[in-house]
């Protein structure tokens, strides 16, 4: 493997943080299509040049930043766990996962991309790490009996996945207003509503 993408943690301060800054910025307004190395070393202010030092092409680029994604969602998952306004561990969890859906769909379709998942154990790795943050919130939430946690995990994950592909098929990478609706209105009343 390329030592470039064995570490794709960011350096403050330096090149690698500004290339992958001006890259999730990028991602974020105009979609992955739109994610060129011209276009980030324009926004990053450097010479397309020094990009090759810490990125061997576009695609180590897109897997870091879809490594980065998954560590950004478990500092997120584990973050809200401890906040105590959340109703229950799950809802803290699930705030994380779908709200980085909600809020930043390019990244989060980019980070459930089946090529680069399957191209990359670093990335798999990384949503290995991510996920089991996420069973620790329902592993830690009382209405779930101890057989079945991993179970809903399992479950409210791939539905996060399959909202990703869903994301991925549109071209504009958003999920239609009205499709958008009823998918975070079904997560919430699966999320929120009292097993029976």
């Amino acid at each position: 493997m390329d030592s470039r993408l064995k570490n794709p943690s960011h350096e403050v301060g330096g090149v690698r943080a500004k290339v992958l800054s001006a890259a999730s910025e990028i991602l974020v307004e105009r979609g992955v299509e739109d994610l060129n190395l011209k276009a980030i070393a324009d926004s990053a202010g450097i010479g397309i040049s020094s990009m090759y030092h810490y990125f061997a092409n576009k695609e180590a680029l897109l897997l870091s930043l879809a490594v980065t994604g998954f560590d950004d969602l478990q500092a997120s998952i584990e973050r809200l766990k401890s906040d105590p306004t959340m109703p229950t561990p799950l809802a803290a969890g699930a705030r994380a996962f779908f709200g980085l859906a909600e809020a930043k769909p390019a990244l989060f379709s980019l980070m459930f991309d089946a090529r680069l998942l399957a191209r990359h154990e670093v990335l798999r790795d990384a949503e290995q790490q991510a996920f089991a943050a996420f069973l620790g919130t329902v592993e830690a939430d009382p209405r779930f009996p101890a057989t079945r946690k991993a179970d809903v995990a399992t479950a409210l994950w791939a539905l996060g996945r399959g909202i990703a592909a869903i994301m991925s098929s549109h071209p504009d990478g958003q999920l239609p207003a009205d499709l958008a609706e009823r998918l975070w209105a079904g997560v919430s009343y699966l999320v929120n509503h009292p097993p029976e």
